[in-house]
């Protein structure tokens, strides 16, 4: 399965085979600023669930064996939604493993694998994330994620403007 939005940002594609889902987007920026707004707190709160609720909890422990944990009360039911992880391997800014799970449900852990090439001042993502099954993926899929996912890394690439006027 292969998809991609149209607009005036960049699309992310999503892609998925057995249990991986592969996201791919550029970004307007250097590898080392697109690693900085999606590592740093106070640039993860302007982008992540971008237009879809209040973040509430923000905690980033940015370093090999560290915790992430992330949520946000979502405006269209009033519930919270908890995100967690922990990091495996950082080696800025080309590459962040990491594990995650929706900490509202009792789910297994995925493993996001995510490259950064960056190339003439742009840089492309790669994520590769692993889950536990095939049904765990298209469980993904089907909630909804790809439009979260599109205006989140939307709000990015206005982060990654910020950043890049505040270095000029």
């Amino acid at each position: 399965m292969s998809t991609a939005a149209t607009g005036a940002h960049e699309r992310a594609t999503i892609t998925t085979s057995g249990p991986e889902m592969v996201i791919t987007r550029t970004f307007p920026g250097t590898a080392d600023l697109v690693f900085e707004a999606m590592t740093n707190p106070e640039h993860i709160r302007k982008w992540w669930g971008a237009g879809h609720g209040e973040m509430t909890v923000c905690e980033v422990d940015l370093r090999e064996g560290g915790a992430w944990h992330f949520a946000q009360v979502a405006d269209s039911t009033g519930d919270e939604v908890s995100f967690s992880g922990h990091y495996k391997s950082i080696d800025r800014p080309g590459r962040l493993v990491h594990t995650e799970r929706f900490d509202n449900i009792e789910s297994p852990y995925s493993v996001i694998d995510t490259t950064y090439t960056e190339n003439d001042g742009q840089t492309e993502l790669r994520a590769v994330i692993t889950y536990d099954s095939p049904e765990t993926v298209q469980a993904v899929v089907d909630s909804g994620m790809e439009h979260g996912l599109q205006a989140s890394y939307d709000a990015i690439d206005d982060v990654l403007a910020e950043l890049a006027a505040a270095r000029a």
